[in-house]
């Protein structure tokens, strides 16, 4: 006979009201298999919600990580737009050059030919000395005196601290933007 036999026979003693201490057994026996029976459950029930908690977990790991690429793709994306945009303009500049180019061309050819003409004949040299005196009389007169400059000492000096406390913020701001650059150099690639 199986167990299944057993039981239902232990069973149908229990119930004729007949009592024996293998009836006993077989109903124990019977107990006890269907209590392991659920704590292998449990333990199947357990493992599955922490198999079922690490997934969660991996999950949200790989939607994080796929917004970082989202991000990323959409600065990459941006970038090209740009380039692309850069392109196009540099693109309609070039062939509108080209055509200034012939055209500027044309009155270069013709004021060189006047350039070598006036040096040919010492008219260039002229107005160059004629020009350089000019200059030179301007610069005489706007040549500010020795008091002039003790005055203007304090102001220079005031100037001096300011453009050096802007060099540090260039200086700083320049580290920013390298540092920057480099690490959306790494991520891109």
């Amino acid at each position: 006979m199986s167990d299944k036999m057993k039981f239902d026979v232990a069973l149908a003693n229990l119930d004729a009201g007949k009592f024996s201490f293998r009836m006993v057994d077989a109903i124990k026996d019977r107990i006890s298999g269907l209590e392991n029976e659920l704590e292998v459950v449990r333990g199947l029930h357990d493992r599955a919600i922490r198999d079922l908690k690490l997934q969660e977990i991996a999950n949200w790991r790989l939607e994080a990580e796929l917004r970082k690429l989202n991000a990323k793709i959409y600065a990459l994306l941006e970038a090209n737009l740009l380039t692309e945009k850069a392109y196009a303009g540099m693109s309609f500049a070039a062939t509108k050059m080209g055509a200034y180019f012939e055209v500027s061309k044309k009155f270069a050819a013709e004021a060189l030919a006047r350039v070598m003409a006036d040096v040919k004949s010492g008219a260039l040299q002229s107005k160059c000395l004629d020009a350089a005196a000019k200059i030179y009389a301007l610069l005489k007169e706007i040549t500010p005196t020795q008091g002039a400059l003790e005055g203007m000492k304090p102001y220079v000096h005031k100037t001096g601290e300011y453009l050096e406390v802007a060099w540090k913020f260039v200086a700083a701001q320049l580290t920013k933007v390298s540092a920057y650059l480099a690490t959306l150099h790494k991520t891109a690639a």
